[in-house]
């Protein structure tokens, strides 16, 4: 099952937000924050509602949709088997594909081409230098033979910070996969492949209680924090995002450590600025990444009692 086709056609042109704010309301977004008081009621750091649902198509190894505030994400993965990276022989790889409507008003990216800026913003994220041990179990045969898991993220709607939305669901796509458990015959799971350049013998258990399940504890979330006059403020909504200075993209696992930094606003970023926007991101995304645990933990629950992976999801229905 290819999920590209959810993508539309290219376009020739770059798809960015065109929106403009007049001086008023620049200046009303600017006064709020200044006051501690944002158009939607939020405090400077506060984040927007989030909600999550899992296992929502029945043909995918994993599938979720999250919403956080007006900015919704559909995700979908499927596994194909590939050969792993030179410099990753006993791992299995995640490719990430981003997709959105030609009319949707994305963020600008200083003239990027905005959704092959969030691919490129992505792909840090589920490397084997990220990833390293939760990858090794999608080995089939070291060197030879591995699953690939194609992640494939269509953009439903956009309002300030699409990356952080996409991570999110990424996350949640990738906590309910499971891929079909296969050995190469001979060599046994993860083990060399056949000498002499012999063709390899996999065998494939289709049973779905031998299926594995992938464990996206340890993926990385992106968390953005932009500078509105001298004061940090997370998860912008598209309105506070044409009055921010300058905005910092960060990926961080739970540990706290950085995988992936991508700038935004058209403005650059002062060190000082930079290193205080990496401190907040950091205290943020503890919270964040507990609380999406529990939501992904909730969503999994309710995607069981539907009967997932046992019965088809009901609930969406294109890719059935």
């Amino acid at each position: 099952l290819d999920l590209r086709h959810l993508a539309p056609a290219p376009q020739s042109v770059s798809r960015v937000c065109v929106c403009m704010s007049s001086t008023a309301e620049l200046a009303y977004t600017l006064e709020g924050v200044a006051q501690g008081m944002r158009e939607d009621g939020r405090a400077r750091l506060d984040l927007r509602h989030l909600a999550i649902e899992c296992s929502i198509f029945a043909h995918t190894c994993g599938s979720a949709r999250v919403t956080l505030g007006n900015t919704e994400a559909i995700v979908g993965v499927v596994a194909e088997l590939s050969e792993p990276e030179s410099d990753a022989p006993d791992a299995g790889r995640i490719s990430v594909s981003v997709g959105a409507a030609g009319n949707l008003a994305l963020p600008d990216y200083g003239g990027t081409d905005a959704v092959t800026f969030l691919e490129a913003a992505l792909a840090p994220l589920y490397s084997h230098k990220a990833l390293g041990p939760a990858l090794r179990p999608l080995c089939i045969s070291r060197g030879a033979q591995c699953w690939e898991l194609r992640v494939h993220a269509q953009l439903i709607s956009c309002d300030g910070c699409p990356l952080d939305a996409l991570a999110l669901g990424v996350r949640a796509a990738l906590q309910s996969t499971r891929v079909p458990r296969m050995t190469a015959v001979g060599g046994g799971e993860g083990g060399p492949p056949p000498s002499g350049g012999a063709p390899l013998d996999l065998d494939l258990d289709e049973s779905l209680d031998e299926s594995l399940p992938f464990d996206a504890s340890g993926v990385p979330l992106f968390l953005t924090v932009s500078n509105l006059g001298p004061h940090l403020v997370a998860d912008c909504s598209a309105a506070e995002r044409r009055a921010a200075g300058s905005a910092l993209s960060l990926g961080l696992n739970a540990a706290g450590e950085v995988c992936a930094v991508r700038g935004g606003g058209g403005c650059g970023v002062h060190l000082a600025l930079a290193a205080d926007m990496l401190q907040t991101a950091r205290l943020l995304c503890a919270a964040l990444l507990e609380a999406v645990a529990d939501a992904t933990a909730a969503a999994l629950r309710d995607a069981q009692m539907r009967g997932h992976p046992y019965a088809e999801s009901g609930a969406y229905g294109f890719l059935a």
